[in-house]
């Protein structure tokens, strides 16, 4: 139903467990769910018939699910973008996910206190620069094709200096021969 089709003659539509999509480890996850559910009820109802949506829900007074549920796009982005605002989410600050991976969770583990501090020595170095640093802390999903994955999140702002410096520290790691048994890479805002 989210597709987009256009069924004939549906007045009813339901969605279940409308909420579990609020929860993933994504700042954006309010903006899918909220997305989601405004084009699931925007499917009952279209032409000469009334149409009807029902939201199965365990958070019923959610502000996400409850502006779905009006179409309340204006109120949702509102309250959407304080959230960011005061989180120090995109787009106030930009996150930059530092991955690293390999086959032995305990030695990713201490590659990733290492990655860290080689992060923190390199950023002390910027005075009055705004940062927040988490982890290292295990993926969502940590193990991936025998690979476990453990992810350092660098919140602030995107610019060519930090580019460059998240760069250099990434060839740094990978020269290290403590880390030859594990590798590293950076995304920037990741989707999800």
């Amino acid at each position: 139903m989210t597709k987009g089709l256009n069924f004939d003659n549906v007045t009813l539509v339901g969605v279940i467990a409308a909420d579990l999509s609020l929860y993933l480890d994504d700042y954006r996850s309010g903006e899918r769910t909220f997305s989601l559910l405004t084009q699931v009820v925007g499917r009952a109802g279209r032409g000469e018939k009334t149409g009807r949506a029902v939201i199965q829900t365990f958070t019923p007074k959610n502000e996400v699910i409850l502006a779905a549920a009006r179409q309340d796009y204006d109120g949702f982005y509102r309250s959407e973008v304080e959230l960011r605002r005061q989180l120090g989410c995109p787009p106030f600050l930009d996150f930059f996910v530092l991955t690293v991976t390999g086959m032995e969770e305990n030695e990713v583990y201490r590659a990733g206190l290492r990655l860290r501090a080689q992060l923190e020595q390199s950023l002390s170095a910027f005075q009055g620069f705004q940062y927040r640093l988490l982890g290292p802390a295990p993926a969502p999903v940590v193990k991936v094709n025998n690979y476990f994955r453990y992810r350092l999140t660098l919140g602030c702002r995107n610019t060519k200096q930090m580019r460059s410096l998240i760069s250099g520290i990434l060839v740094e790691f990978a020269k290290d021969r403590k880390n030859r048994t594990v590798s590293a890479y950076a995304d920037l805002n990741p989707e999800g």
